[in-house]
């Protein structure tokens, strides 16, 4: 049986995290970005500590708006520095590469921060309930694609028992190089077991066709380390981009304009969840891409 074609999930099932879905925190961010740039404050905690509840707005009414945009005080704060006139320490571009003014970077890249924290809490309480493995697994033999790869930090790479591969080699390649790294005479896709590579651009676990991550228990289809999980398994399958991190060779990061969501159909409470989490992108006026990534 095909796992990318016979996984479903009842609506029923996504409770939980459809409630969070449909509380975005975004319309509230808006609020406080408006009143503190406009108004005599010092502080953004200053402008939370005077949010009315409950909110009403034409999406959902919000019941407990100082809780919700407490929980974000640390990415709200970067708000600070365009009063204070602080230069950003990243650059920020628009669709056609062109820097963009310091306010909109500074926006773009808090409410990146608040969009990613959010979605990692809704994409848990969705994730829970589906039994689903869809993340953990390589390619199929009947699928184009060679292999799957997994980004790590460096960090997180002793979560994996399996081979490190770091050389000279490695370090010069990336992994989605038209001329692939060659690994005794063939391409390193066509090894028959995962394995971990030190890429030029960082490092990532490369799932080789018909294959499992080595940290999935394949009997009840759970993870060995999921408390411990890399970051990336943390925010299946609905992704921020309201700013994309592209490489930099300067010294500061460098991001690029989206103003979107990316929601992968392969992911069965996405498929379930189109509707809804149309909604939500709506909510925080942002475009929602739908997109099959294991087609």
């Amino acid at each position: 049986m095909d796992p990318i074609k016979n996984n479903s999930v009842e609506r029923q099932q996504l409770s939980a995290g459809l409630k969070r879905l449909q509380q975005p925190v975004l319309p509230l961010v808006s609020m406080v970005q408006f009143l503190y740039l406009t108004g005599p404050f010092t502080h953004v905690a200053e402008v939370i500590e005077e949010m009315p509840s409950p909110i009403e707005t034409p999406y959902t009414t919000y019941e407990n708006s100082q809780d919700m945009l407490q929980r974000h005080l640390q990415a709200l704060q970067l708000l600070e520095t365009i009063k204070t006139g602080v230069e950003p320490q990243f650059t920020v571009v628009s669709e056609q590469d062109e820097p963009v003014d310091a306010m909109t970077a500074i926006s773009a890249v808090a409410l990146q921060q608040i969009l990613t924290d959010e979605l990692e809490e809704i994409n848990s309480l969705l994730c829970a309930p589906c039994g689903c493995r869809l993340c953990c697994i390589g390619p199929t033999q009947g699928m184009e694609q060679d292999f799957f790869e997994i980004p790590l930090k460096k960090k997180e790479t002793s979560l994996f028992t399996i081979p490190h591969l770091d050389t000279a080699e490695t370090r010069c390649h990336r992994s989605m190089d038209e001329n692939p790294l060659i690994e005794d005479g063939v391409a390193f896709y066509t090894r028959t077991d995962p394995a971990l590579f030190h890429w030029q651009n960082g490092w990532s676990l490369i799932l080789p066709k018909s294959t499992d991550c080595p940290n999935l228990e394949t009997e009840q289809g759970r993870c060995r380390v999921y408390g411990d999980r890399p970051e990336v398994c943390r925010r299946p399958q609905i992704f921020p981009y309201i700013v994309e991190k592209l490489d930099s060779n300067g010294a500061k990061p460098l991001y690029r304009l989206r103003h979107s969501i990316l929601a992968v159909m392969d992911c069965p409470y996405v498929a379930t969840l189109q509707e809804e989490i149309a909604a939500y992108g709506a909510a925080c006026e942002l475009e929602v891409l739908f997109k099959q990534n294991k087609a």
